[in-house]
């Protein structure tokens, strides 16, 4: 529900909580990583040691520390890093995500283990560690390498398309294999291990190479949008770039928008809430550029052009994590009402499958994304407050293919933030007051003030455990229309014994936009459900 404001802008709870409290002190080493699921087909199961967590993993979910994913017989799933490295399993194949951590420095270190099946790993080194485990054996990457584990087989194979990596094979010195050797390893005995030169084609080669064209595709040109922010390099990036275009906005600094979209387009239009025992319900996007905008920076809606999209501590920096569970807006359009994130039932409780995953399916409009080897839909100048406004051009046009290509920081010459400069783009917090900086490398005029009302909570039940509603799929991950998220910050609230809640502000009626008709209650809004299978 609306309220009128005489603010124009709206910073919501997540920032108030952050001006309002001390910044942490680093610890040595956190397990607040979080990566991208990047991309699934058929069947995937997300679980943990409890169980499962979500019957059918979408694209844009998030991965944490203990997570498992396992595939059926028609599943396949990709699993982005932050610096574009990625983990890739077949059908009837199952990899653990044992250890997603980082260090003070910002440093990461992963650590994967593959349980069964055929899976494929391409990693880049360009910051942090990776081992991939399997039996008793350990894999690391000497340099930009793409290798496969075969577990369907006996003794193991391990082969490398690219690069060389290093073997642990116990209390020996281990092995070393390079590009286009084979390894043979036995699971239950370490001493039997052996090298041979060339690699036998397997049937998910060809995949696995498809997948890297795809990635290669969206990244093969960039803005400098992502200069400043805390992972320039992270392919999420990569997917703005591609899918819309970046405008500079005076007083707010660079702004993002889908291409072939107008102002009667809702970003929040489509995805799901998805049920984490860690943080509680976080929102999955159903657009295939549907992860940074949707944890963190803040959308606005602007007369004229409609919504847009601000980054602000995306990646690692000022305050730990750089991802948070839900989005924040600062101003809503007239009559328009966001889904409202539920309520979790307590920090560390565990849902059954069926209840984990909500779908929202409002109206997303008839507006069609950009396709993959498409020609991106022309969005010319847009118009704000009397200026006139063209798209940033792209400048950063990475020489190698992805996953392991050169990297923005090499392809665009950009040169890592100076020793006590923030790392992620932050945006400044204080008490009362929010100022947006510049996330590009455009110089823009000095931000505006953002007034910041007092919020509401817009507290939802608990979903119904023994009856959930008739369950709507939402468009699947690759769905050209619509889609998004609602607008929220959502934190700890105070005295909650660490039960994650909702907050959100209401958004001001802006006086010449589009008039958005909330949805009816039977029309799904939020429509319950769980255990979706990939459409």
């Amino acid at each position: 529900m609306l309220r009128p404001a005489t603010s124009s802008r709206f910073a919501l709870p997540l920032l108030l909580a952050l001006a309002s409290t001390p910044l942490l002190v680093a610890q040595a080493v956190n397990n607040v990583r979080v990566v991208r699921i990047s991309h699934v087909e058929g069947t995937v199961q997300l679980l943990d040691d409890h169980g499962v967590v979500f019957d059918q993993a979408h694209a844009n979910m998030p991965v944490t520390q203990g997570m498992h994913l396992k595939t059926g017989n028609d599943g396949r799933v990709e699993v982005q890093f932050e610096d574009g490295s990625v983990a890739r399993a077949t059908p009837n194949s199952l990899i653990n995500f044992e250890q997603l951590q980082r260090t003070a420095e910002g440093v990461t270190m992963t650590k994967v283990q593959a349980s069964a099946g055929l899976s494929y790993y391409e990693l880049n080194n360009r910051g942090g560690s990776y081992s991939i485990h399997f039996g008793p054996y350990s894999v690391s990457a000497t340099k930009n390498t793409i290798f496969r584990v075969d577990l369907n087989q006996s003794p193991a194979k391990l082969a490398v398309m690219r690069g060389s990596v290093h073997v642990e094979t116990g209390p020996e010195a281990g092995i070393d294999v390079a590009k286009d050797q084979t390894a043979s390893l036995d699971i239950s005995d370490t001493s039997k291990h052996d090298v041979s030169q060339g690699m036998q084609l397997a049937l998910w080669d060809e995949w696995n190479s498809d997948r890297d064209k795809i990635i290669g595709q969206i990244g093969a040109r960039a803005t400098m949008a992502r200069a400043m922010t805390g992972s320039p390099n992270d392919p999420a990036w990569s997917d703005l770039d591609y899918y819309g275009n970046w405008y500079n906005m005076a007083g707010y600094g660079m702004g993002w928008m889908p291409a072939g979209v107008s102002a009667g387009w809702d970003p929040f239009a489509s995805g799901y809430w998805g049920y984490y025992p860690a943080y509680g319900y976080t929102w999955i996007s159903a657009n295939p550029w549907g992860w940074l905008p949707y944890h963190c920076g803040a959308w606005n809606y602007f007369n004229g052009p409609g919504w847009m999209w601000f980054p602000g501590n995306c990646g690692w920096g000022s305050y730990g994590t750089g991802w948070y569970p839900t989005a924040t807006v600062w101003r809503c359009p007239r009559n328009y009402k966001p889904p409202t994130r539920p309520v979790a039932p307590g920090r560390g409780v565990h849902l059954p499958p069926q209840n984990a995953l909500i779908a929202v399916n409002r109206d997303p409009g008839k507006f069609q994304f950009r396709t993959i080897g498409g020609e991106k839909p022309v969005s010319g100048a847009i118009k704000v407050e009397g200026k006139t406004l063209h798209p940033v051009e792209t400048v950063a046009l990475p020489r190698s293919a992805a996953p392991l290509n050169e990297g923005f920081r090499a392809a665009s010459g950009l040169m890592p933030p100076t020793a006590g400069a923030p790392h992620s783009g932050a945006m400044p917090v204080h008490v009362g007051r929010v100022s947006m900086p510049s996330s590009g490398a455009l110089p823009v005029s000095a931000p505006r003030s953002i007034s910041v009302p007092q919020p509401r909570n817009t507290f939802a039940g608990p979903p119904h455990l023994s009856a959930p509603p008739t369950y709507h799929a939402a468009p699947s991950s690759g769905a050209m229309f619509g889609g998004g998220s609602p607008h929220y910050a959502g934190g700890y609230a105070a005295g909650s014994s660490g039960a994650f809640s909702s907050h959100m502000s209401a958004a001001p009626a802006a006086s010449s936009s589009p008039s958005f008709s909330a949805p009816a209650a039977s029309s799904g809004a939020m429509s319950g459900g769980g255990g979706a299978r990939a459409h």
